[in-house]
């Protein structure tokens, strides 16, 4: 496997503990686009103050999501990525619908290397 397509690898990965709730993202991330009635988010997660410009204010959101951009930068690293190799990793976020607690959510990454190659998780379900 080339270098450059482990970054498909490291997506699938940052989606995958997103959806998770050792990101503690849920259940403040789906109340939260609840609340303002947003089905679908993105979030910068090279930000080191990752939030959805949509959502109103959440303390236990906002550090999940900092605590969630370390996991992604230690992640980067230990496949052997640097900030500098990556211009983009975007994490999309759809509360499931038949879950009105917020729990679950549906995920999907979206990293753009510096070189403008797209590594694309696709949704998790």
């Amino acid at each position: 496997m080339g270098r450059q397509a482990k970054l498909a690898g490291v997506a699938h990965d940052i989606a995958h503990h997103s959806r998770s709730s050792l990101s503690y993202i849920n259940p403040h991330l789906a109340k939260a686009l609840r609340s303002v009635g947003v089905e679908t988010t993105e979030i910068d997660l090279l930000s080191t103050m990752p939030f959805p410009p949509v959502a109103s204010e959440s303390k236990p959101l906002r550090l999940a999501l900092e605590e969630l951009h370390k996991f992604v930068v230690t992640l980067l690293a230990k496949h052997g990525f640097g900030l500098d190799e990556v211009s983009a990793v975007v994490l999309f976020v759809t509360p499931v619908p038949w879950d009105q607690e917020g729990y679950l959510v549906n995920t999907r990454v979206v990293i753009t290397s510096s070189k403008g190659s797209v590594y694309d998780s696709g949704w998790l379900r």
